[in-house]
């Protein structure tokens, strides 16, 4: 397959001990119609069967696949995708989970549809327990509509003159942090993730408080950038975390917020 190379875009995805998940959504990547100049691993303290992984796909990559472990002390979201962001040499950024499988026009369709002044939202179907059970089971990263266990599936279905008409939902409104694409000059503007945030909840619908009051807005990328969800169950949440981070959101909203306190610049 003929692949382009978007020379600007770093592709970073978050990791912790999910290695089954992390090599479907490399193989994904490796699917892609436009590669990012550089992939990243921002890996929250993952264990040596995460770094052996990467190892051996860092053989197998035509562009560069770092990876960025930091130590295992909590959920630590914002740090691990701050210290990612930091080491990123393109000027455009793609953020996505680690449980997020790429259709193959995913990293074009983001390129594609950026501009600037806004940074991009995306969305994704879901796959079912037995589904994801047979796909990692497998290995097989080709997903599509047709898929038995598919959820929401007309978000694989590539159409552009969706986007052109579908404006979607603005501000935090229904964020989705596993699918999201920036300048890097945005995110260096407003100090990148706010690390006072760890646990479950917040880092990304504080972060887009943050580019909306320097002005940078959502655009959304309906029928554009399709991926899928793999099932796991959620993970347990701290309520007084949750708390806390539900505090710190509403800081930056109440005070107009736009850097975070403990951020980018420390890396």
């Amino acid at each position: 397959m003929r692949q382009n190379r978007a020379g600007d875009t770093t592709l970073i995805i978050t990791t912790y001990n999910k290695p089954v998940f992390l090599e479907m959504v490399l193989k994904s990547v490796l699917r892609q119609h436009t590669l990012p100049a550089e992939v990243i691993v921002a890996d929250d303290g993952s264990a040596a069967e995460t770094r052996e992984l990467i190892e051996r796909y860092q053989t197998l990559f035509p562009v560069p696949l770092v990876h960025s472990w930091i130590p295992d002390e909590g959920f630590r979201l914002s740090m691990s995708r701050n210290v990612a962001i930091a080491k990123a040499k393109g000027d455009y950024i793609i953020v996505i989970d680690g449980d997020i499988v790429l259709g193959p026009s995913f990293v074009g369709d983001h390129v594609l549809a950026r501009e600037r002044g806004y940074f991009i939202n995306g969305s994704r179907a879901r796959l079912s327990e037995e589904a994801t059970r047979r796909h990692c089971a497998s290995l097989d990263p080709r997903i599509t509509v047709f898929t038995p266990g598919l959820r929401r599936p007309l978000v694989m279905l590539r159409m552009p003159w969706l986007h052109r008409l579908a404006k979607g939902a603005t501000g935090i409104d229904k964020i989705r942090g596993c699918n999201m694409s920036f300048w890097k000059s945005d995110l260096v503007a407003v100090n990148g993730f706010e690390e006072r945030i760890t646990g479950w909840g917040c880092e990304d619908t504080e972060l887009v408080d943050r580019l909306y009051h320097i002005g940078v807005k959502r655009k959304n990328i309906k029928g554009l950038a399709p991926c899928v969800h793999l099932y796991h169950p959620k993970a347990a949440e701290n309520y007084e975390t949750h708390k806390a981070n539900i505090s710190i959101r509403e800081e930056t909203e109440r005070l107009r917020k736009t850097r975070a306190d403990k951020g980018l610049d420390q890396y």
